[in-house]
């Protein structure tokens, strides 16, 4: 019975770990609005519960946030080309080519870029 327990134990942990999983991308968050007279922007940054991620082996870019959140979601490739668009922020954008990908989430008042390096 013990051997019967120890093989279940030992298929459910190598069924679990070989499902990829969704890796963090560090996201950058600016503040748009210019703070007195300066010719200057103040790109401080901010706290704003977005996060993005990204499936190595799926090749999917998931953008998650409040759904209070009124921001639009641009994928852009390495050319600065625009790939896909999502005018909510839970966007999911599916990668056909290998590349270097650049996540623009724009808001009225802030805006926050990402990178992801899909090889």
């Amino acid at each position: 019975m013990k051997k019967l327990f120890l093989i279940i134990a030992v298929i459910f942990t190598t069924m679990f770990s070989s499902f990829a999983e969704d890796k963090k991308v560090p996201v950058v968050f600016n503040n748009e609005k210019q703070t007195s007279n300066k010719s200057t922007w103040d790109r401080a940054p901010m706290r704003i519960p977005v996060d993005v991620y990204y499936n190595t082996e799926n090749r999917v870019i998931k953008v998650e946030g409040s759904e209070t959140i009124d921001a639009e979601v641009y994928l852009y490739n390495k050319y600065e080309e625009l790939v896909d668009y999502s005018s909510t922020i839970n966007a999911e954008f599916q990668l056909t080519m290998p590349g270097e990908y650049t996540i623009l989430i724009q808001s009225e008042s802030w805006y926050a870029e990402a990178v992801v390096n899909a090889d």
